[in-house]
């Protein structure tokens, strides 16, 4: 199987002129079928492409020079379009952005608009991230389709003293279909349903596998982990396929994980979705969060922390509404960060805010980040709770980044709508994370 590395991309640089779009879009989908997309995956790249090249020819940097950069990761492929900008009105990008019609005929600007609403839409991801000198990258995301294993694993009588190392391709994939068949946590990421993301998500290098087995092959368990920046690594709950031996296979796991990304540069690990009991101790606490389910009853998840090096601190922006809650949770997670309030200069905002969405349905759940600054953020705040309503998504947060000085001014309105602090994630963003959870449902 194909590994593939940073290096393996397609990069054009072109100008940002619609006589180029039949090159840029027949680029994208061979790249994609080349990065292992089937046919359909490929084409949804194809079209969201053709729609944003054909906005920022048009509104938003024509004429200028534009580079796309095509990039496979095994279990997805990525496309990245860089310019640079001094404004982006890219509103259209919001999953709540709706068509105006006038007697069954779109009176948007020559479709422009409703092209970006078709891209934002068929595509598993989009993000846009700022660099210096106005530099703007918007990047889409298209997964591969992979098969739900439903056979049922025999389960293995495990005997004797347990191995734990990485795994090599083959034992990676046993995991893997031991993994999708065994009953999984409802609060799992759902890739761990399908055992051929799970081994090329492995293989391309994303995510990281440790497994332990006895002298005659069985696997017991395994672990999976991924860095969420270069700074902090995200473990998953160890998976145990025998329970009688269960929290030594977890221990065995979580120590040999410890072993491997203390050598790292990493600072920490962080569990979003649990831990066992036996393990907890050995984290600090984030928080917790409170799952609404389709029955009416609630789950509560919580979150965990554990530094592998001293603490080196840093700066974090933050309005006035949060100041407080920073301080008492930093006291007491003893982590050094220098806290510093944000004031509106009177200088002016224009255009319309970008929030990015991840949905994942199976447990009726949302979380949205601010991708692009607006004047408008209280009322697209309002227009996305709204669509939450409408499509009954009763879990739903929202993500700021404390690094980023204009995510600080969004604070009071999410506050204002019924968002409440809930964690702090360290060192998962340009600074930490503050994840915030919708919490102003009706009786």
């Amino acid at each position: 199987m194909m590994k593939y590395s940073p290096d393996d991309r397609l990069s054009l640089k072109i100008t940002a002129v619609m006589d180029y779009l039949p090159a840029v879009m027949q680029c994208v989908e061979t790249a994609s079928i080349f990065f292992g997309l089937g046919r359909d995956e490929s084409l949804k790249m194809r079209l969201a492409t053709e729609e944003i090249f054909s906005y920022l020819c048009s509104r938003v940097c024509r004429g200028y020079p534009l580079e796309i950069i095509c990039q496979g990761c095994l279990s997805h492929a990525r496309v990245e379009f860089h310019f640079s900008v001094s404004s982006l009105d890219m509103g259209a990008l919001n999953i709540t952005t709706v068509v105006p019609v006038q007697n069954n005929v779109c009176v948007t600007e020559v479709g422009l608009e409703v092209g970006l609403i078709i891209a934002s839409r068929i595509i598993d991801r989009l993000n846009i991230r700022t660099d210096t000198q106005n530099h703007v990258v918007l990047s889409i995301e298209q997964d591969k389709s992979y098969p739900v294993i439903s056979a049922h694993v025999k389960t293995m009588d495990i005997q004797g003293e347990l191995t734990v190392e990485i795994p090599d391709q083959e034992r990676i994939r046993r995991f893997a279909l031991q993994l999708g068949a065994a009953d999984g946590d409802p609060l799992r990421p759902a890739f761990f349903n399908y055992p051929g993301k799970v081994a090329d998500m492995v293989t391309a290098g994303h995510c990281f596998a440790l497994i332990a087995w006895d002298a005659s092959g069985n696997i017991a368990g395994g672990m999976l982990y991924r860095p969420l920046t270069d700074k902090i690594i995200e473990i998953f709950s160890p998976c145990v396929f025998f329970e009688p031996r269960r929290d030594e296979i977890s221990t065995l796991l979580l120590e040999e994980c410890l072993l491997k990304t203390a050598k790292t540069k990493t600072q920490g690990l962080v569990s979003l979705t649990g831990l066992p009991l036996l393990l907890q101790p050995q984290f600090e606490k984030l928080g917790d969060l409170t799952y609404r389910r389709e029955s009416g009853s609630t789950l509560v998840s919580s979150a965990f922390c554990r530094l592998l090096h001293e603490d080196p601190g840093c700066q974090i922006w933050t309005h006035p509404t949060m100041k407080d809650y920073l301080e008492e949770e930093y006291g007491r997670l003893f982590l050094a960060r220098d806290i510093h309030l944000v004031q509106h200069l009177g200088d002016t905002k224009k255009g319309e805010s970008i929030f990015g969405a991840e949905m994942h349905r199976e447990r009726s759940e949302v979380i949205f980040r601010p991708l692009w600054p607006g004047d408008d953020f209280s009322k697209n705040l309002n227009r996305h709770l709204d669509l939450c309503r409408k499509e009954s998504l009763n879990n739903i947060f929202f993500i700021l980044d404390l690094g980023v000085h204009w995510h600080a001014f969004l604070a009071p309105s999410l506050i204002k709508e019924g968002f409440v602090p809930k964690m702090i994630i360290p060192f998962a963003g340009q600074a930490d994370l503050v994840l915030l959870q919708y919490d102003k449902f009706e009786a």
